[in-house]
Order: C-alpha cells, then structure tokens, then sequence
C-alpha cells in the first residue's frame, strides 16, 4: 500500500513519507523472515551441532542451512536455498549490523526517480522475496522431516514433531500470504 502510495503522490513530501513506510515495512519483513529461520534452526538442530559450528565462526546462514540438512530431506532444495539464504542474510546483517558512509543515489524504478540504495534494498520486491522464501523453506520443512534412522539420530523426532506441530501453523501464513499477495 505504501508503494502504491508513492506511485500516486504528486508532491515530494508525499512520495517521500510513503517511501519510508515502505522501507520500513520491507525492512521488518527481511528482518522477520531471517529471524524465523534462524528459530528454526534453534529449534530442530542439536545444541552440539549448533555450538560446534558456533565454535567454528561458520556463518550463520551456512550453519542453518546445513542444520536444516541434517533434520530435514532438503536434497533437491538445498542448492537454490544457497542463493536466497546468502541474499536474505545479506540484507538482514546490513539492517542489522549498518555501517554509515556515503553512497550514490540509485535508480527506483517503480517511482522513476533516484533514491538511496537502502531505499531499493528494503522495498517492496524485497520483502515479497523474503517472505517468500521463509515460506518456502517452512513448507518444505513440514513436509520433508527425516525419518529417524541411526545416522540421523535423536534430532529426527523432534523435525517429526515440529513438522506436525507447525503444519496447521505454516498452511495459516501461506493462506494470509495469498490473501494480501495472491497464490504463491
């Protein structure tokens, strides 16, 4: 709404305050979508494994990503989640951790004009992209825990439990998903 606002306004102020809810807006969304994963990961992969790669300063988003490997059957996932867990953590360590210097203006091209960078980075496209890819990865998830078997050991049955327990949990967000943005 707030870029459909933007889109619409004919003064500068106008423009300029609906841009700032949509950069504030896009801003949580990345934000959340990160946050919700990394629970995740919290709460299906062992403490051990989560400390041993801790230990190890593997980045966060390796870690979960590679957690998410041992609980659930990500197989045919697992190499277009590289891309989209680097681009959503990118984006969330940048809110998260900001460095202030100067940047050039770049083009926003649904408003044919120039803004800051962080202006394009947390926009509307942006959020849709993070939402949708915390929703993909949670569908996944609740559809595809590992069976416990000896070389996926106790983690097994908590990914069981968590995929049953969210199911219902995960069908709600893609429904509100759909409703606010259309089908997935």
């Amino acid at each position: 709404m707030a870029r459909e606002r933007a889109v619409a306004a004919t003064d500068f102020a106008a423009k300029s305050s609906a841009l700032n809810e949509e950069f504030d807006a896009a801003l949580v969304a990345v934000a959340a979508s990160a946050h919700t994963l990394d629970a995740l990961y919290g709460s299906v992969v062992p403490e051990s494994r989560r400390a041993e790669w801790k230990d190890k300063r593997t980045p966060r988003r390796s870690a979960i990503r590679e957690g998410l490997k041992l609980v659930f059957a990500t197989g045919p996932r697992n190499t277009p989640w590289v891309d989209g867990f680097n681009w959503l953590f990118d984006l969330r360590d940048g809110a998260v951790h900001h460095g202030e210097k100067p940047q050039e203006t770049v083009p926003q091209p649904s408003l044919d004009t120039h803004t800051g960078p962080e202006y394009v980075a947390y926009s509307t496209e942006s959020a849709d992209r993070a939402v949708w890819l915390m929703l993909e990865v949670l569908r996944w998830c609740v559809d595809h825990p590992k069976p416990k078997t000896p070389t996926t050991g106790p983690q097994a049955p908590s990914a069981d439990q968590w995929a049953e327990g969210n199911k219902p949990v995960v069908t709600d967000l893609e429904s509100r998903w759909a409703s606010a943005t259309g089908p997935m």
